[in-house]
């Protein structure tokens, strides 16, 4: 029985121990709950932390990437002008070498055409001179044409005078002379 007794003093022993521990141990549980809660409070506040971070820097990157978009889009508008400034310049400066080369192509044919007119002046004066010429020599090689058609004319009759007044002559001399 000393040892029942003795286990139950134990046991006694062991609960009024428990007893005296457990206020100590209730203190230490609700302090290690207040430890986890406020470490869990802080990773939340740290997770909330981070989050609102993550949040401005995700604003700040997409302010960022819009400005960089904006940026480009400004970048080639400026390039998209300036390509048609430079298309509107080269445009012009062709239409002014047009123009230019118009109106030397038009002084060329101006030129040309007097050349031509001047080349066919030059021709027909040298063509009615060759003609005047060629009148001269027709009207020159009538009137030797005539002078000779009238020496001939005279010679002829010259010379039918002169068959004639023979002729007379003889029909005189044979009247003149006697028969034989």
């Amino acid at each position: 029985m000393r040892d029942q007794k003795n286990q139950a003093a134990k046991e006694a022993e062991r609960v009024e121990k428990r007893i005296e521990e457990e206020p100590a141990q209730l203190a230490r549980q609700q302090t290690i709950r207040q430890t986890d809660l406020a470490r869990e409070q802080a990773i939340q506040k740290e997770q909330a932390a981070n989050e609102t971070k993550r949040k401005e820097n995700l604003v700040e990157e997409e302010a960022a990437q819009l400005a960089g978009k904006q940026a480009r889009r400004q970048t080639d508008l400026a390039r998209e002008q300036a390509i048609q400034k430079e298309q509107a310049a080269k445009e012009a400066k062709r239409k002014e070498k047009l123009v230019e080369e118009e109106a030397a192509q038009l002084a060329r044919q101006r030129a040309r055409r007097q050349t031509d007119l001047a080349r066919e002046q030059a021709i027909q004066k040298e063509q009615a001179a060759k003609e005047a010429k060629r009148k001269e020599k027709l009207v020159e090689e009538e009137a030797a044409q005539l002078a000779r058609q009238q020496a001939r004319r005279q010679t002829d009759l010259a010379r039918e005078q002169a068959i004639a007044e023979a002729q007379e002559a003889r029909r005189r001399k044979a009247k003149n002379q006697p028969p034989e």
